[in-house]
């Protein structure tokens, strides 16, 4: 360790560095994580089976510990789901809406971090057969 007088005159030394390079990490293979989506009539699934247990939307939102306005937003068909609510949901409903993409039935990806980009919402109306 290079240090100068005045540093090195009767202090401890805390730490010492090597002049060695550190070996670089070995890269190991992940295994493939399946892509999980949100069924595509999530927001019919949700509000059927609140209704079923007849929950105000009000009320189902408090238990889950979100914004009633979320929940309007996502059963509407408005917002998607993220998989944090959507699991909530699935446990307070007892419904499936997490589906892996090799499953039969249409979904859509709730893996971006940053929402819904216009190339989403295009995707997402052509799905609904409102787009193009």
């Amino acid at each position: 360790m290079t240090v100068c007088r005045s540093c090195s005159a009767g202090n401890d030394i805390l730490q010492t560095f090597s002049d060695k390079a550190k070996p670089e990490p070995k890269l190991r293979n992940m295994p493939q994580r399946d892509a999980v989506g949100v069924v595509e009539d999530y927001g019919r699934i949700i509000r059927r089976a609140r209704e079923s247990l007849g929950l105000p939307a009000k009320v189902l939102a408090e238990r889950i510990n979100e914004k009633e306005s979320t929940l309007v937003r996502v059963e509407k068909g408005d917002a998607l789901p993220d998989d944090r609510l959507a699991k909530k949901l699935e446990k307070a409903l007892n419904v499936k809406l997490l589906v892996t993409e090799t499953s039969d039935k249409k979904l859509f990806s709730s893996q971006k971090a940053s929402g819904i980009t216009f190339g989403d919402s295009v995707i997402i109306k052509d799905k609904r057969g409102k787009g193009n």
